[in-house]
């Protein structure tokens, strides 16, 4: 093998490579000698077939073979002797005589550099005050969740904000299916949890009364075999209770597993205190990596610049649809901008991971998906086969490995407290740069901090519902 011309632009390479005559003939010989362990032919020992035989049977297909493995050797040995780390490569033929063949070989390496010391960064930590309205709203929406039903033997009909008891069947049963017919359904109307909140064509109805209706499954429903369709359903009301609301007091603190109301009203203040610490962490995160992307300016591959655009402009494109927003040519170049930030960032990160051998457990894999499965109750054992493949594996391991990674820095750099208000927080963890402003220049709604602030009740509930479970 010879280098017969080599040029460097950057990261890419391209080289000129001769391979001789010799080099190709030892090739086809070790493939003509691997043909031969392996071929059975009449009058000849297992493994003993004459060389020349299988040339004369097998020639054209393995000289193919042998022209592919000479190259990979080639491409090898100038890997190994330039001492190259490659991110993709590619070959072209140029010439084929009967004193060899020459072919191109072009390839982008990786990039080499430093880790810089990060001691020496400054960073903010955010930290806003809880408001008490907050804590109260969190508390008001757990007492409303939490009733008592006691059946109301004088209601004449259903109404909105009952919970009634009934069969439901499906109007054409299915043999296959063991679900045809559910008895003493609990129903509370109003509740958007249910299916196409079907308890709406039960508004009206008596004691013993039937309604026929269809419900619409929607396409992602969880029984695949209902996903998508429109099935009629008979429903029989057999029973009508009414909500006894409890007080917010003592009691009820003790009800929902508190010793008392102060210490449930602590509980609710350190589910906002852990949703804002959350935000105040993406915060630091931010301003981490910006920082971390200031003392970097190494040149990156082209064909991963070019991958990691193609994802920032289709995300950025889908905010735009969202918003009713074009994609202009001075956005198109900051996606650019943007990838080339994240994919040295990303080279940075998994060389901090190397040096420091922070990676990612088989544990930790598991627990994550586990995690994940217990949203989908009842569909546990689907959840693990979703993520055992190994692509899948590295979704998960992926957030994980760069959490590890960032906690790891912000050991490491100065961090200084700064309190400030929820909305402060809230302008604060909004994008550096915002593809969509309004005429004013504001940022438009539905940002995703907003959405923070806003879930941050829902959540705090939720919870609170997970720990009773437990």
């Amino acid at each position: 093998m010879e280098i017969v011309e080599k040029t460097v632009d950057g990261l890419a390479r391209c080289y000129n490579i001769f391979v001789s005559a010799n080099e190709l003939d030892a090739a086809l010989t070790d493939k003509l000698k691997e043909a031969a362990a392996k071929t059975r032919l009449d009058g000849f020992r297992p493994g003993k077939v004459p060389l020349d035989v299988i040339r004369r049977t097998q020639g054209s297909s393995l000289q193919a073979k042998a022209k592919e493995s000479a190259i990979a050797s080639a491409i090898d040995k100038v890997l190994k002797d330039e001492n190259l780390l490659i991110y993709s490569y590619s070959t072209d033929a140029l010439k084929e005589g009967a004193d060899g063949l020459e072919f191109t070989l072009k390839l982008e390496v990786f990039p080499t550099f430093e880790l810089q010391e990060v001691s020496g960064l400054e960073i903010e930590k955010h930290v806003a005050e809880v408001d008490p309205k907050e804590v109260e709203s969190i508390l008001e929406s757990i007492r409303k969740e939490h009733k008592d039903w006691v059946e109301d033997e004088t209601a004449e009909e259903v109404e909105n904000g009952q919970k009634i008891i009934i069969d439901l069947s499906r109007l054409k049963p299915d043999k296959n299916r063991k679900d045809n017919l559910i008895k003493d359904f609990d129903v509370v109307l109003g509740r958007e949890t249910l299916v196409d909140d079907f308890w709406k064509h039960l508004i009206g109805a008596k004691i013993s009364e039937t309604r026929e209706f269809s419900i619409n499954y929607p396409a992602g429903f969880r029984d695949k075999a209902l996903a998508g369709r429109s099935i009629a359903h008979r429903a029989v009301v057999k029973k009508i209770f009414k909500a006894k609301e409890h007080k917010l007091d003592d009691e009820f603190a003790k009800y929902v597993g508190y010793e008392n109301l102060e210490k449930l009203r602590e509980w609710a203040k350190s589910q906002i205190v852990s949703k804002y610490d959350a935000i105040s962490r993406d915060i630091m995160k931010r301003d981490l990596l910006n920082k971390l992307s200031e003392m970097y300016n190494f040149d990156i591959p082209q064909g991963m610049l070019d991958a990691e655009s193609k994802e920032v402009l289709s995300q950025i494109s889908e905010e735009g649809k969202r918003l009713g927003k074009e994609i202009t040519p001075e956005i198109e170049k900051e996606c650019v901008k943007i990838a080339a930030e994240r994919v040295r960032l990303g080279l940075v990160v998994a060389e901090v991971a190397k040096r420091e051998r922070i990676g990612v457990t088989k544990n930790e894999i598991s627990q994550a998906i586990s995690n994940i499965a217990a949203v989908y109750p009842g569909r546990e054992k689907a959840i693990w086969n979703m993520y055992n493949d190994s692509d899948a594996m590295r979704i998960i391991a992926a957030p994980i490995l760069e959490k590890k990674i960032v906690d790891f820095l912000l050991k490491k750099v100065k961090i200084s407290e700064k309190k400030c208000s929820v909305k402060e927080l809230i302008a604060i963890d909004e994008e550096p740069f915002e593809f969509f402003q309004d005429d004013a220049g504001k940022v438009q709604e539905g940002s995703k901090s907003a959405k923070k602030i806003e879930d941050s009740g829902e959540s705090a509930k939720k919870s609170h519902d997970s720990k009773e479970e437990e």
